[in-house]
């Protein structure tokens, strides 16, 4: 039953009980009305309601008396009614005894499971001293119930925090409603945590207040764990915004790397124009006067001279046809591969520039991959053209090395050597294309390009590529190029 409900019937039950009795004379059994009033304490909040109804229905049961006329002997009307008031002050003691017992319960459940919570539950007085200690406490502080009850709440306030002592205090005096915030204590064992204060005003019976009780529940874990997220995050940020300068600069790059490539492509296109014009097409011009003069002339002798100039012509013509072929892409490159192509050109450089030229292959029995033979084909063309045109060196070494897991080339010269960091920059203005053309290269075919130079010491470039295919599970990793 409600007690809402409790409380209006009650009074009721008694009104009409008192209303039987005045009216009509029942004598003894008038007390159970009295006795179910009681009985409907049950359900008050009071732990005094079963008393005040039971001195209530006494007096009730001396008016009625006097009011009624009672159809029983006086002596026996008196003596129902005393033992009919008894009766109702032992139904109100048991009433009281079953609350009792009932809110006994209810603490003792209360109890328990304050007992076996995991946060820290306490009570404090205003002064600041601490009244309970549960097992939660004790798992969270290190502190014993026997050390702390009787302690100070100060206990748990590192010393370099003297606000808080002083701002704990003030709240535990002044604390009105339910209030929940985050702070750091202080452990037995002199370790800082991190925790969340739950603070409720507690009263006695009467409302006043005797102190707040604390649930603490340490959060330490949870701390971390967002400092690592705002960190991860912080790093996140981080990243972003090198790969967008990066991607910005590379964008960059691209774009002027594509309109040196057009200017490149023009170029190309007039030198083999001029070679086309000025050697090949002055050949056939040549051979095309000597036929016409075999054509015209008479046969004897200048016949045979002049077909002996044609074909000396045509040897020619197919020679500078045949260079033409062999700059543009070697045939030896598709046919037979790297390793014969490479010396086939590095030779040929060689005896034209004059230098001294040392070639080491290890481990190339098998051929690569064609976009790393194309790839460590055209650096060692681009880097032996530079040497010829700027580095003045007697020495040149190439090695071309396999393992299992890639195949590194290096290719080193003792030559005047360049400021790498100032090529790289002029490269990115669009000055020259020629070191930005070897990075897009192993770029794409997924190699690493590695240039060191000193002014005086020569130049160093190495080129690796790994030869296992990478984990579709893991992105592509791009060309590093590492400037000195």
């Amino acid at each position: 039953m409600n007690s809402k409900y409790a409380q209006i019937l009650i009074p009721l039950v008694v009104a009409a009980t008192v209303i039987i009795d005045v009216l009509i004379s029942i004598g003894y059994e008038v007390w159970v009305g009295y006795a179910f009033a009681v009985l409907l304490c049950l359900w008050i909040e009071w732990s005094s309601a079963p008393y005040i109804v039971a001195a209530v229905a006494t007096v009730l049961l001396q008016v009625g008396f006097i009011l009624s006329a009672p159809s029983s002997a006086p002596d026996l009307a008196v003596f129902n009614r005393l033992v009919g008031a008894a009766l109702v002050w032992v139904t109100a003691g048991l009433v009281w005894r079953a609350k009792l017992a009932k809110l006994d319960d209810a603490t003792r459940r209360l109890g328990a499971i304050v007992e076996s919570s995991s946060d820290a539950i306490l009570s404090v007085t205003p002064d600041g001293f601490v009244t309970t200690w549960n097992a939660g406490a004790e798992g969270i502080f290190g502190y014993t119930a026997g050390e702390m009850i009787g302690g100070s709440i100060l206990t748990l306030i590192p010393p370099h925090r003297e606000k808080d002592k002083k701002w704990l205090l003030s709240t535990v005096r002044g604390v009105q409603t339910i209030h929940t915030y985050d702070a750091v204590r202080l452990t037995k064992d002199g370790r800082s945590i991190d925790v969340s204060v739950t603070v409720s005003p507690l009263r006695d019976a009467a409302g006043q207040f005797v102190g707040v009780s604390e649930i603490v529940r340490d959060i330490s874990e949870q701390k971390r764990a967002q400092t690592f997220l705002r960190q991860a995050h912080e790093r996140l940020e981080i990243k972003v915004q090198e790969r967008t300068v990066e991607l910005s600069g590379a964008n960059h790059s691209l774009r002027e790397l594509s309109s040196r490539l057009m200017q490149v492509q023009e170029e190309e296109r007039s030198r083999l124009a001029r070679d086309l014009h000025d050697e090949i097409g002055q050949l056939l011009t040549a051979l095309k006067i000597d036929l016409q003069e075999v054509q015209h002339g008479e046969v004897g002798q200048a016949h045979a001279g002049a077909l002996t100039d044609s074909l000396a012509l045509v040897d020619h013509l197919l020679t500078q046809v045949r260079t033409l072929a062999l700059d543009l892409r070697p045939s030896l490159l598709d046919d037979l591969g790297l390793v014969p192509a490479l010396r086939w050109y590095a030779n040929r450089q060689a005896k034209r520039n004059g230098w001294t030229l040392s070639l080491s292959v290890e481990g190339m029995a098998r051929r690569v991959p064609v976009p790393i033979e194309v790839a460590c084909f055209r650096i060692a063309q681009e880097a032996l053209t530079n040497v010829a045109k700027y580095a003045r060196a007697k020495t040149i070494d190439l090695t071309l090395h396999r393992q299992e897991e890639d195949v590194t080339l290096v290719i080193q010269d003792d030559g005047v050597g360049f400021d790498v960091v100032s090529a790289r920059q002029r490269a990115q203005e669009g000055q020259s294309i020629g070191l930005l053309g070897m990075e897009e290269r192993v770029r794409l075919a997924g190699g690493i390009l590695e240039i060191s130079s000193t002014a005086g010491r020569g130049t160093t470039i190495l080129l690796r590529f790994p030869l296992s295919d990478p984990d579709p599970a893991e992105p592509r990793r791009t060309a590093e190029v590492m400037s000195t």
